[in-house]
């Protein structure tokens, strides 16, 4: 049987109703005062003299023979697809025509579990992608072929681990990479610097030990 309403459970209901409302829309202090993410990223004074701010375009590739290596260096290295509930911000450089490049993200999550969990994730597809290929089409038709090496690089930030990248186009030499992934607190940071040459691995270490602590400045 339904009880019709009096006023005093009316006006109780209503109080409840208001309550739980407000619960939902309330942001964790934490979270209402945390600094702009892209405060945390670096800057032109942050690498050696020569470099200026930098735009990346994606390229799409037709197919891949790894599609879970593609799409992890995709949303590492051009944020695609996005993470719900994850914040972003990102830099490029480049010290001229023909670089070297400098490309930084950063990625901020709600906690730190969540950050080491997801670089957990990462990292476990990385270690299936020691060699791939992606296939362009179009006016000048490629196949790139990507070869991922770890490499020591010492640790940065709470965690991190470093990886060399090779591409060949068509069999000839593309570029070099060395891709630094490393978490400070809840915050991941992914900087990959690149160029026709290979980086050098202790100006690598340098720029990345610096962009960690300048994550840190904003990480959750």
């Amino acid at each position: 049987m339904i009880r019709p309403w009096t006023p005093g459970r009316l006006a109780l209901a209503l109080a409840l109703a208001v309550s739980l409302v407000a619960g939902l829309l309330a942001v964790p202090a934490e979270a209402a005062a945390r600094p702009k993410l892209s405060r945390g990223l670096l800057s032109v004074a942050d690498l050696p003299r020569g470099y200026r701010a930098w735009t990346p375009a994606y390229e799409a590739y037709a197919a891949s023979t790894n599609p879970a290596c593609s799409k992890t260096l995709d949303e590492l290295e051009f944020s695609t697809p996005r993470l719900r509930g994850v914040e972003y911000a990102r830099a490029g450089f480049a010290r001229g025509d023909f670089g070297p490049w400098v490309l930084e993200n950063l990625r901020r999550y709600p906690s730190q579990a969540t950050a080491d969990r997801d670089l957990t994730r990462v990292l476990g597809v990385l270690r299936g992608c020691s060699s791939f290929q992606h296939a362009y089409s179009g006016e000048k038709p490629a196949v790139l072929t990507l070869k991922l090496t770890p490499i020591a690089l010492g640790k940065i930030g709470s965690r991190s681990k470093a990886v060399w990248i090779t591409a060949n186009a068509n069999g000839s030499w593309a570029y070099g990479e060395i891709l630094v992934l490393s978490r400070v607190r809840g915050t991941l940071v992914v900087l990959s610097q690149l160029g026709f040459k290979r980086p050098d691995p202790k100006a690598a270490r340098t720029l990345a030990r610096r962009a960690a602590a300048k994550a840190r400045t904003v990480a959750g």
